[in-house]
């Protein structure tokens, strides 16, 4: 092999090294969804590392209590409120973009006339 040959190799090799990235990292912020029809409230409980607090978005305002602030992976309690029915948008302050992200579970949810949903028609997902 030529050293030109070498060289175009070895660039190409580093190229494709640098381009490999996993993604954001450090402080940031989660988008979280949740959809199920004519949602007003959903209570949550949310549990991860790093986690720093809550904060509503779309129209949505957002209440929480830290149920076991001091472990490792502290669990929440989040309760986000809707203006008008519809999905209910809220964001999760991290340490870390990149790190795991958190389990959430609904607790209680109820439509835009205050009526009980089922959780089986609640769906929630938490995104980058």
């Amino acid at each position: 092999m030529t050293r030109a040959c070498r060289w175009l190799w070895l660039t190409a090799a580093l190229t494709l090294v640098a381009g490999c990235d996993s993604g954001p990292k450090g402080p940031g912020t989660l988008s979280g969804t949740v959809s199920g029809g004519d949602l007003g409230a959903v209570v949550l409980a949310l549990s991860g590392p790093g986690i720093l607090g809550f904060e509503g978005r779309d129209g949505s305002k957002v209440y929480s209590v830290a149920l076991s602030p001091n472990t490792v992976a502290p669990t929440y309690k989040l309760i986000v409120v809707g203006q008008a029915g519809g999905d209910l948008h809220f964001g999760i302050k991290v340490e870390d973009v990149g790190g795991q992200l958190p389990s959430v579970a609904v607790l209680d949810a109820v439509d835009s006339g205050n009526v009980a949903l089922s959780g089986a028609t609640i769906h929630v997902s938490v995104a980058r």
